[in-house]
């Protein structure tokens, strides 16, 4: 008992102070997500001119609707698959507002954020322009409404993204979701605290792979866990020091949010669903690994 009220007591010290800088990140998010205006026509056009450039940085804002909207746009054939994976790979869902709320790691979120976006860039044109150079795509001023595709909408309407309340007005949204964000923080950070306490940090450094080359590879395999609550526990390790920097990156390549399960759920070609996951698969462990082991000859 004794153990676990120290844990409790260590952890609520080390995690309390987030709660200010996410509720400031959310209501900033909220202001932005809740603009409602031509926009959004804006990135849907730039995304078929500008492709994986634009598709890079629409997914760098922390906002998990972007992906859903890209995978429902590419579904329709209105953008390329280098846009799609551009807009996948840049996406970080609540990675962005979680290391925000730790000062101490903003070099690495800057890092991380540059590294992302080069690579969806990268990629993005890469697919576009060398593996699938001859694509089909549908142009919006040629597109004509079916009823499929107002199902569609109506379908995603409200649920585009689950961690947000658009009911209720932005200072409480922004309040729920903090809260929502700082509990997962707190329970992850005590649980990973408890761990530590009674397996001891060489043993839970042998289990989580910390030296391991494997490391990345399994990372980013749990990255493709689509819910935003995959992001909170890649960042939260790496905060604990239990991740390297190559494996959070590897991790946050291929959690693309909700993006896949639309995937999934409405592109009729299987096929290329398992395309996209395999390309997100191999991007991931290939840089994941490159930074890994980069990391790991700068510490020798």
């Amino acid at each position: 008992m004794g153990v676990f009220v120290h844990t409790l007591e260590h952890t609520l010290e080390d995690t309390w102070m987030m709660f200010p800088f996410l509720l400031i990140t959310y209501m900033i998010l909220e202001v932005f997500e809740r603009r409602n205006n031509n926009k959004d026509e804006k990135i849907f056009f730039g995304l078929q001119k500008y492709g994986p450039l634009v598709g890079a940085i629409v997914g760098l804002l922390p906002q998990c609707g972007f992906s859903i909207l890209a995978a429902m746009l590419f579904v329709q054939r209105n953008i390329t698959l280098g846009s799609l994976l551009a807009v996948m790979i840049a996406t970080s869902d609540e990675a962005i507002p979680i290391l925000l709320s730790n000062p101490s790691l903003y070099s690495t979120l800057g890092l991380l954020l540059v590294l992302k976006f080069v690579i969806a860039v990268v990629i993005g044109y890469f697919v576009d322009h060398v593996l699938y150079r001859h694509q089909k795509v549908v142009y919006f001023e040629d597109m004509e409404e079916e009823p499929e595709q107002e199902d569609f909408e109506e379908e995603q309407d409200g649920s585009a993204c689950p961690c947000c309340y658009p009911e209720y007005p932005i200072y409480i949204s922004a309040l729920i979701r903090s809260f929502k964000i700082f509990v997962f923080i707190f329970a992850t950070s005590f649980v990973l605290t408890l761990l530590i306490e009674w397996i001891g940090e060489e043993n839970l450094s042998t289990i989580l792979l910390s030296k391991s080359f494997l490391q990345p590879i399994l990372v980013a395999i749990f990255g493709f866990i689509p819910n935003c609550a995959a992001t909170v526990v890649l960042s939260q390790l790496y905060m604990t020091g239990q991740l390297q920097f190559g494996s959070l990156l590897a991790g946050l390549i291929t959690n693309a949010g909700l993006g896949l399960v639309v995937l999934i759920r409405y592109n009729e070609n299987k096929k290329m669903v398992f395309l996209i996951i395999a390309i997100l698969l191999i991007v991931a462990v290939l840089f994941g690994m490159g930074f890994f082991i980069l990391e790991n000859l700068i510490q020798f």
